[in-house]
């Protein structure tokens, strides 16, 4: 009976000290806690303001940012004494101009059938503004 005894008064022991090990707190609780508190203060910045709710463009903050760049050189050393930077804007003849288009290749790497409907026709049916749809057969 002794030995019952001391074997049931060492299991409660060992009982009570492995409870003691376990932590009260639950890890997903506290979690959710911080995720709600993350919520709480992203709609007190960023306000997600419900239908009833009416803001004074007065209440809005806008800040405006004055930012200046300064240049440490000074253009007149490298440019002509008499240089004017619009001089003979207005003498230009367009006319005289010829525009040259370059026409860029570009090649698809891969067979755009394999990737396209067996009967697949992009220019099969074309609206236009002046005709409800042209058919086309190719």
């Amino acid at each position: 009976m002794l030995r019952k005894l001391l074997v049931f008064v060492f299991a409660l022991g060992a009982l009570n000290a492995t409870a003691n090990t376990i932590t009260a707190a639950d890890p997903i609780e506290d979690y959710l806690t911080l995720e709600i508190e993350k919520l709480e203060l992203e709609n007190e910045l960023f306000g997600i303001m419900s239908n009833d709710e009416i803001v004074s463009i007065a209440s809005i903050a806008v800040f405006e940012l004055n930012e200046s760049l300064e240049l440490d050189i000074n253009t007149k050393q490298y440019l002509p004494a008499d240089f004017n930077a619009k001089e003979g804007m207005e003498d230009i003849d367009w006319d005289t101009i010829e525009l040259f288009e370059i026409e860029d290749e570009f090649e698809l790497e891969f067979n755009t059938k394999d990737h396209l409907p067996k009967d697949f026709k992009f220019a099969k049916r074309l609206v236009c503004d002046n005709v409800s749809s042209v058919e086309l057969d190719n």
